[in-house]
């Protein structure tokens, strides 16, 4: 499984639509076989950066905070999404190593685990309040 994560001084960067690098981790279900950082094309659109994502054969993407639009074109690219993840960049692959990325401890401030047991991502938190309201589907996107 490849993974990249955006960093930025060792944590999930807060935001993917503007992050400069990713760190790539490619797992082969046993260990770790491959580890190194990657710049992400910057100025040059959302289109070169997805390019970018789907020339190293990412599996899973592991960022911070994503534009709703940008999160359905990596998507529907193939590639798995795990957003609004916030942590040291080490123990947040950890964790998704281990089946609990989905923890409390890996969300994003606001994106706590809401009644219906959301976790990180979109929808999570108080659905009824701002400008977004009518936002959440009821469906999770992963």
């Amino acid at each position: 499984m490849r993974i990249a994560l955006t960093v930025w001084n060792g944590r999930i960067a807060p935001v993917f639509d503007v992050t400069g690098t990713a760190r790539l981790v490619e797992h082969d279900g046993v260990s770790i076989v491959e580890d190194q950082t990657v710049a992400l094309p910057q100025g040059s659109g959302m289109i070169s950066r997805i390019d970018t994502l789907l020339g190293l054969s990412i599996d899973v993407l592991i960022c911070g905070a994503i534009s709703r639009p940008v999160h359905r074109m990596i998507a529907a690219s193939g590639i798995r999404v795990h957003s609004f993840v916030s942590g040291e960049a080490d123990e947040v692959l950890e964790a998704l190593l281990a089946g609990k990325l989905e923890e409390k401890p890996f969300c994003m401030p606001g994106c706590g685990m809401g009644k219906n047991g959301q976790g990180c991502g979109r929808g999570a938190g108080n659905r009824s309040r701002g400008r977004n309201r009518g936002f959440f589907s009821g469906k999770k996107e992963v």
